[in-house]
């Protein structure tokens, strides 16, 4: 690929972003347990919930938006 080619914006369509993430992901699953790694997750996630929680509503805290609901978290379906 040549420089000019290289630096040219390819906007929200970016097949090269796409193709790069694709191959990064493939590998990613090729050499781990991504079942494994999910379940490791979900327990991580219900052992710390109280700090999930607060992480959550401190980056609502921050939200531009104006609706309540964003703060107070209601506008969707916590599992």
């Amino acid at each position: 690929m040549d420089d000019k080619r290289k630096n040219e914006n390819e906007g929200e369509g970016s097949k090269s972003a796409d193709k790069n993430y694709r191959e990064a992901a493939s590998d990613f699953a090729r050499r781990n347990d991504t079942v494994k790694a999910g379940l490791d997750a979900e327990r991580e996630v219900e052992q710390r919930k109280g700090d999930f929680e607060k992480a959550e509503q401190e980056g609502r805290s921050h939200s531009k938006g104006d609706l309540e609901e964003d703060i107070q978290g209601s506008d969707f379906k916590k599992i």
